[in-house]
């Protein structure tokens, strides 16, 4: 394997990798820690999804959504959760049947029954890591462009160049400070349909007043931060105003042109991506009738590093305190069941609004 310096493109993180050999295992785990350390990588050599999972699976576990992976396994069931799990639990083989257990679909294809295909199908999408409520170990995407992809772009963003360029004084805050999280429909991908946008939401901020470090290190130790571009609801222990003025200053700090890379998509290419301290968007509008087709998997490294930023959440902060998983998707399961039994008593008086979350269950 040989990198190079990606072009057009400035900052001190983030590489091509060519000339991979997909068949040694020493490249594979040498590749992973690329990934894990430069945190955007291209690489330009068309292989199989179930390859990439393949490779990935040597770095570390598979990630879900915490509560995307509660539906799916039926920890949590019941009607208040019917239409979140046809969205995350329908299968990809509608698009192809060689598509790996562990790897999504992006596509707005649709089914025979006009459902979605894919995650994310419409609209642009702002910037945005991976369950940004979560303290979570580091976790790495491969996102490949499998079809259609030509004229569109996702733009990547590692923070760690941000963070070095702060004071002194700055920096120290950065690590002390606590970021509210509070779910904002259409904030992060306003083209999304209401059915996409609350399971998007389930999976990134799934309880209002979830709570996570802004400070935060990749697991080979590279600092930087995990900023919560479309739900942040302050810090905690500060006033709004105060919070506010303090993201503002970050972000004026982690928004400029000599940190963003741009890849312009041709099918087959492939960009893995640090999900703790980069940001991704897409300013392409993929719009109703686009082609476009990708493939992203998430994987932990957690195979090949023995340290706590490798290894997934044990607990959640939610308004101060620390849950268990299990907890945590208990409080989450009896809030739906709250949202839900609101609703439908709404229906039965005829009050129900048409554009509820819930209208799917009504077909």
């Amino acid at each position: 394997m040989k990198i190079k310096s990606l072009s057009n493109y400035s900052a001190s993180v983030g590489v091509e990798a060519y000339d991979i050999d997909w068949n040694c295992s020493e490249e594979i785990i040498e590749l992973g820690r690329l990934c894990s350390s430069q945190c955007i990588v291209f690489v330009n050599q068309n292989i199989p999804v179930k390859k990439i999972n393949e490779v990935m699976i040597a770095w570390g576990d598979p990630s879900m959504a915490l509560i995307h992976e509660a539906i799916i396994s039926k920890k949590v069931h019941g009607r208040h959760w019917r239409e979140i799990f046809l969205n995350v639990g329908y299968p990809n083989k509608e698009i192809d049947e060689n598509i790996p257990k562990y790897a999504s679909i992006i596509s707005y294809k649709k089914s025979k029954k006009n459902r979605p295909l894919g995650f994310f199908q419409n609209g642009e999408l702002d910037w945005h890591s991976d369950q940004c409520a979560f303290d979570d170990g580091q976790r790495i995407i491969g996102l490949q462009s499998l079809s259609g992809s030509e004229n569109s772009q996702t733009q990547f963003l590692c923070t760690h160049d941000a963070y070095e360029s702060l004071s002194s004084q700055m920096q120290s805050m950065v690590k002390e400070l606590i970021v509210k999280h509070k779910w904002v429909d259409n904030f992060m991908a306003p083209g999304l349909n209401s059915l996409q946008n609350v399971t998007l939401r389930y999976g990134m901020v799934p309880m209002d007043g979830m709570e996570t470090r802004l400070y935060s290190e990749t697991a080979t130790g590279l600092p930087g931060m995990k900023i919560p571009s479309h739900s942040f609801d302050g810090f905690v222990g500060m006033s709004r105003a105060e919070s506010d003025r303090i993201m503002d200053e970050i972000k004026k700090a982690t928004y400029k042109e000599k940190y963003i890379y741009t890849q312009n998509w041709q099918d087959g290419q492939i960009v893995f991506m640090d999900q703790e301290i980069t940001l991704h968007k897409r300013p392409t509008n993929i719009q109703d009738g686009d082609q476009r087709t990708m493939a992203r998997s998430i994987f932990y490294v957690n195979k090949i590093f023995n340290n706590q930023k490798s290894q997934r959440l044990t607990q959640v902060r939610y308004k101060g305190d620390f849950y268990s998983v299990d907890d945590f998707i208990d409080l989450v399961d009896k809030d739906r069941k709250r949202i839900f039994e609101e609703w439908n008593n709404k229906e039965k008086l005829g009050i129900g609004e048409s554009s509820h979350e819930f209208k799917h269950l009504k077909k």
